[in-house]
């Protein structure tokens, strides 16, 4: 029995972290991933409460994390499964990997710079989006075929308009009919462009506000442009 225990022990590689020196290595950190070979910006803040902030290409994702015993780095996030990886020290540097019982661990990312406290903006590459920012395909599902209710912040200027699935809109504003054009980048913002003014490309941004689900537009630097109210899905002659 013992030899079968010793034959199915997993062999780790040298410079395996254990649980005090991840610890010591990423609590109240923020810290710098990349991956070899791909150019996606990936920074983590490791709360002293196990609290996890991740920032990826400007979004932001909240989880948990924890070191177990066994000197496993553990991460949950919001909407993943939780994993829990080696970290290995080569040369100067910090690699993780995830373990495979042959022996073949999988290396999946290396981590480049760690700064006490959290420090998010300094490290991320891109600006970071607020937490709610919806995605492409998020905000094209939400529009596409409907008939949306808006309000303005300032002006308080109340318009519906139909965004057809063919990248045209009609709005009305005041028993005042006008036409443009709609479309959503690979960033995610959601452009418009009414007749002859210059296109406008603004973030979604959902928010609870007093049990109500509201959705606002907003600017890169996140001042509220308009509230967003009701969807209608629109009836057969608009398909």
């Amino acid at each position: 029995m013992a030899g079968k225990s010793e034959k199915s022990k997993v062999v780790l590689p040298e410079g395996t972290l254990h649980a005090p020196q991840i610890e010591q290595l990423f609590t109240g950190k923020t810290v710098a991933a990349s991956n070899e070979g791909k150019k996606r910006n990936v920074v983590f803040f490791f709360g002293r409460d196990g609290k996890l902030q991740r920032v990826r290409s400007g979004w932001q994702k909240g989880g948990t994390w924890e070191t177990r015993k066994d000197g496993r780095l553990c991460v949950d996030l919001e909407g993943s499964r939780r994993d829990c990886r080696i970290i290995v020290k080569e040369g100067e540097q910090y690699r993780q990997y995830a373990v495979k019982k042959d022996g073949n661990h999988r290396y999946e990312l290396t981590y480049t710079t760690f700064l006490d406290g959290e420090q998010l903006a300094k490290l991320s590459k891109k600006p970071i989006l607020p937490k709610g920012t919806l995605k492409r395909k998020q905000v094209i599902k939400l529009f596409s075929g409907q008939t949306v209710e808006s309000v303005t912040a300032r002006k308080k200027r109340v318009s519906q308009t139909y965004y057809d699935p063919n990248g045209t809109l009609v709005q009305l504003r005041k028993g005042v009919s006008r036409q443009g054009k709609w479309r959503v980048k690979k960033d995610a913002r959601m452009c418009l462009q009414m007749e002859a003014l210059e296109e406008k490309c603004r973030l979604l941004l959902r928010k609870m506000v007093r049990s109500r689900n509201i959705l606002s537009r907003k600017m890169v630097d996140t001042s509220t442009v308009c509230r967003i109210g009701t969807f209608r899905r629109a009836r057969g002659s608009e398909s």
